[in-house]
């Protein structure tokens, strides 16, 4: 008896360990589907259905580099980011319907400014020290909003050989860092405008920022 139930919960965590690695039935539809120019549909926040996923929490998963559906989708993550007709610096999994910690960040504190790509990432530490900045997001199109940000974080991620890596960065990738984990929690950057009269159209924002830039 004692021999049998052993053996279960053996099964058991083995295949709830399985799980966590696998896309589920609606994201694996999604991400085999033919895009034009590798280009997803974004999930917009003013749609229901998509704005349920965009408040849903994200799993960790194990990053497995033979796996052709993940590298396809980490593909058509990048891809959709950088779209010239609405390219962004930044881009989470559950923006394009896949509820999975992946996200990618540009990396505007290395030389050349590259886009890397982050797996089951999570933040680790915030700094006491905070600013506010102007965010936009691309699930959120037409509006900008100013967000309180810490100026320091530490993040811990995988990569795709399966390295474990904890950094600090500080700036306006840690800005970027944060928007996007945020959407990994199920948190838009809306949601932390606590002031909404700081929630601009884009064209106060263009308004307001050409203003600035006279009186300079």
């Amino acid at each position: 008896m004692k021999r049998i139930l052993y053996t279960a919960i053996v099964i058991s965590v083995i295949f709830a360990s399985c799980n966590t690695a696998k896309f589920s039935l609606k994201e694996r539809q999604l991400i085999l589907k033919k895009y034009s120019e590798k280009i997803m549909p974004l999930m917009l926040v003013s749609n229901k259905p998509d704005s349920v996923i965009l408040y849903t929490e994200s799993t960790d998963f194990e990053v497995n580099s033979k796996d052709k559906k993940l590298k396809k989708l980490v593909d058509l993550m990048y891809h959709t980011c950088i779209d010239s007709t609405n390219p962004g610096v930044g881009i989470a999994a559950p923006q394009l319907g896949v509820n999975k910690r992946i996200i990618w960040v540009q990396r505007f504190d290395k030389t050349q400014k590259p886009f890397e790509v982050y797996f089951n990432i999570k933040i680790k530490k915030y700094s006491s020290s905070k600013s506010d900045g102007w965010e936009g997001c691309l699930s959120i199109p037409g509006y900008r909003g100013i967000v309180r940000r810490s100026d320091t974080i530490v993040i811990n991620y995988d990569t795709f050989n399966k390295k474990n890596i904890t950094e600090t960065v500080s700036g306006f990738t840690a800005v970027i860092f944060q928007h996007e984990t945020d959407h990994l929690n199920g948190i838009l950057y809306t949601d932390r405008i606590f002031d909404k009269s700081k929630l601009y159209t884009d064209e106060e924002y263009h308004r307001i920022f050409k203003t600035k830039k006279g009186s300079d």
